[in-house]
This record gives structure tokens, sequence and C-alpha cells, in this order.
């Protein structure tokens, strides 16, 4: 079994795991996290998240605090850098693929 196979699946009960487990947000909350599709003010620090994390200021949490709690808000930010890693592994995956394709005879 190849090594990318083997990540695979791991990657995938990972994934599972992240965002269809018990939580305090709802698996579409987390699952629109991960994909940058929220909606709202979460569906905004979501995608902040995804993009650019080191962003994200003690104000905005503290907003966010108003009305969501605590678990959710840690729920929605490891869905959201779950997804944007998942984004650059596949994104980079692609590219050795393609890469290690031209090598071959």
């Amino acid at each position: 079994m190849s090594k990318r196979v083997m990540f695979a699946g791991l990657i995938k009960r990972l994934e599972d795991t992240l965002l269809g487990g018990p939580g305090e947000a709802s698996v579409e909350v987390r699952t629109a996290a991960a994909q940058g599709t929220g909606t709202g003010a979460l569906g905004d620090y979501g995608r902040q998240v995804r993009a650019a994390a080191y962003r994200v200021t003690p104000e905005q949490l503290a907003q966010l605090q108003g009305s969501h709690s605590d678990d959710v808000l840690f729920e929605v930010t490891v869905s959201a850098a779950w997804g944007a890693a998942r984004d650059r592994y596949e994104a980079g995956a692609k590219d050795l693929d393609a890469a290690w394709a031209e090598t071959e005879p």
C-alpha cells in the first residue's frame, strides 16, 4: 500500500471525526467552516481563519462570544483551519502527482 493511499484513509478518518463527530456546533456549521461557506458572523469568522488566522483579533472573538459559546467558537476555528490545511494538502499532492507522472518512464 502506498503512503498516499494510507494517508488518504487517515485524512478521511480525521475529517469524519472533526466534522461529523459529536460537538457543540452542528455538523452543518463545522462543515461550512471547513468549506468556507458559512453564513453570518460565524461564517465570516470561519473564512478569516481559513485565509489568515493570525489576523483574528481579541475584539472579534469577544463579539462572537456574545452569541456563541467558547466550545462552538473552538470547533469552528478547528474546522476552518482543517479545511484550509486539507485544501493546501490536496493542492500540493496534486502537484506532486503531476511532477512524478512526468518522471515515470
